[in-house]
């Protein structure tokens, strides 16, 4: 069965799947647990996301092709990672099943509105997200295919916020219509709430 994820019940709308929470640590965390406990055989993130220069257009949805983690001190030359973890790539057999464009997702801890520190994540990177990169470390972990269908809600920088309040509902519309036809005749796992916690 395949399990579909989103950081929030807003973006599953009517899908049936569990939430992970917000931001790339709790995301990594309850996704893990989801996988001990449901054993899928596949994860897909559902979710809205914004475009760096070049991306994909608002209103559109895409699918992640790899998924990296970003620093943005680090980006900013105010720090370093030592030993940053490597990019996750995606499960090349769920991306085969849909025809939407295939964008590398950036996961960020936080939405980048600085156009200076979205400039410098943007090399090599078309998409920004916050919990991608924690539920693909999960599902690598665990040995489970994964890939993330992102709505286009806003550009990367200063007008980002507004733009996702304009746009969120027909980024995540579009989202969950591409998701539907990827997972079309798949057994899904039931929806839920989320993790058990004990």
């Amino acid at each position: 069965m395949i399990l579909v994820v989103a950081a929030v019940a807003e973006e599953l709308g009517d899908l049936p799947g569990r939430t992970v929470g917000i931001g790339p640590v709790v995301a990594a965390a309850n996704a893990a647990t989801l996988l001990a406990e449901l054993r899928p055989t596949a994860v897909v993130l559902v979710g809205t996301a914004g475009a760096y220069a070049g991306g994909p257009a608002i209103g559109t949805a895409c699918v992640a092709r790899r998924v990296g983690l970003a620093d943005g001190a680090a980006a900013m030359g105010l720090g370093y990672v030592p030993r940053p973890p490597a990019p996750v790539p995606c499960d090349t057999r769920l991306l085969a099943r849909t025809e939407l464009r295939r964008c590398d997702v950036l996961n960020t801890g936080g939405v980048t509105t600085d156009p200076l520190l979205a400039e410098r994540l943007s090399d090599g990177w078309q998409v920004e997200h916050m919990e991608a990169f924690g539920v693909a470390q999960a599902a690598a972990a665990a040995g489970v295919p994964f890939t993330a269908i992102l709505g286009i809600a806003n550009v990367v920088g200063p007008d980002a916020h507004v733009q996702w309040l304009t746009h969120r509902n027909q980024a995540q519309d579009a989202a969950r219509d591409a998701a539907r036809a990827l997972l079309q005749g798949e057994q899904l796992v039931p929806p839920g709430t989320g993790p058990t916690r004990r």
